[in-house]
């Protein structure tokens, strides 16, 4: 007698997650429906400046109903695990962190290596399943006697950029049902399923731990005294046009916020001197470097011998890797690219691909400048 593979399946309440768990019953999987329950900043609300119920973007009370409702429909059970501690040091903390040093965080990669394939793949263990299951657009394939990891079918929502930090451990656990899907797809699949609820619904965007349009108002409140002072805004050429109000409020490439009239052509941040407390701005053309430094490093095949490669570079999400020379060096990597790429963002993660495979990544620690 076939024994079923027992499989934790991430639901959001969305319909990729939704679509994954009907998938998963209908292949005769065990599944058992998880909820994670995310740390929100409360402050906002405790002041009376917000009127609704303080709510994560990703785990709302609205997102939790549906994602039970889709369960107990499919016979699955159900729980909410409670996963706001955790969240609130390891994604929260992080990204709070990462700013006060003027570096550009990504919560999301955070998130995936701590929480839902860290947290979440313990407590599989915990619970004797098989498998984790969620609804990343993203491949598993076996290659070399390995798990490697590929991005996933539809370009357009790959998130294998989010994902680099998984290794064999976790790869050999994962699975990404609708990896060879295109979002179209996955929406006709939820149509023929009759998931209802999930018509029309909007995917939720930006930063799921506070409700602030600007990453800035969120700063305030949790910086210590201190973290955020005056300092100049200086060109490129280091002349002296201005005065900022914090340092962390600004980011590489950005171009509006940055208070200096009186010019033909708007200003752009170019560097972010954080020693200094410095603000460097120039034209469009002054955001483009080609070489940079990777610290942090992971692979998801293990860890590739010191020396050059030629391979493709993803410095941001949704940003079409690049062809670059890579040169590890230990714990290291120096990257040039052949072609100068905009806004290369100290603190943001660096995918590292062989064509559509994944080879790791890692975070940028330093850029080289031209001037």
């Amino acid at each position: 007698m076939k024994i079923k593979k027992k499989v934790l399946v991430a639901m959001s309440g969305g319909v990729d997650s939704s679509v994954v768990a009907v998938l998963l019953k209908k292949k005769g999987y065990d599944c058992i429906g998880i909820y994670l329950d995310f740390w929100s900043d409360p402050t906002p609300f405790e002041k009376g400046e917000l009127s609704k119920f303080p709510q994560n973007k990703c785990c709302s009370l609205e997102t939790a109903d549906t994602a039970r409702r889709i369960a107990g429909s499919l016979g699955m059970p159900f729980y909410v695990l409670n996963v706001r501690d955790q969240f609130k040091k390891d994604v929260v903390d992080y990204f709070i962190d990462t700013y006060k040093i003027c570096h550009t965080p990504n919560p999301c990669v955070e998130c995936n290596r701590k929480i839902k394939f860290g947290f979440l793949l313990k407590k599989m263990k915990e619970l004797g399943a098989d498998y984790i299951a969620t609804g990343h657009y993203a491949r598993i394939r076996k290659r070399n006697g390995k798990f490697a990891l590929y991005m996933g079918k539809d370009p357009i929502k790959d998130q294998s950029y989010f994902l680099y930090t998984l290794m064999q451990n976790q790869l050999e656990h994962v699975l990404f049902p609708i990896g060879n899907m295109d979002k179209k797809k996955v929406k006709k699949l939820a149509e023929k399923f009759g998931l209802t609820e999930m018509k029309g619904k909007k995917e939720s965007q930006g930063i799921c731990f506070f409700p602030d349009k600007k990453h800035s108002d969120f700063l305030k409140r949790y910086f210590p005294d201190g973290v955020l002072r005056d300092g100049p805004i200086i060109t490129v050429n280091g002349d002296e046009i201005g005065r900022h109000n914090g340092l962390q409020f600004f980011t590489v490439g950005q171009r509006k916020g940055i208070e200096i009239g009186g010019e033909e052509k708007p200003w752009y941040v170019v560097k972010l001197d954080y020693k200094s407390n410095t603000l460097v701005v120039g034209k469009n053309e002054d955001t483009f470097q080609n070489t940079f430094y990777v610290n942090k490093l992971t692979f998801t095949e293990g860890e590739i011998k010191d020396g050059k490669y030629n391979l493709h570079v993803r410095i941001r999400y949704r940003f079409a890797p690049q062809k670059a020379e890579i040169q590890k060096t230990g714990d290291l990597i120096e990257i040039m690219f052949f072609k100068s790429q905009r806004a290369i963002t100290p603190g943001q993660s660096v995918v590292f691909y062989d064509k559509k495979r994944v080879i790791g990544g890692g975070i940028i620690s330093k850029v080289v400048y031209d001037k």
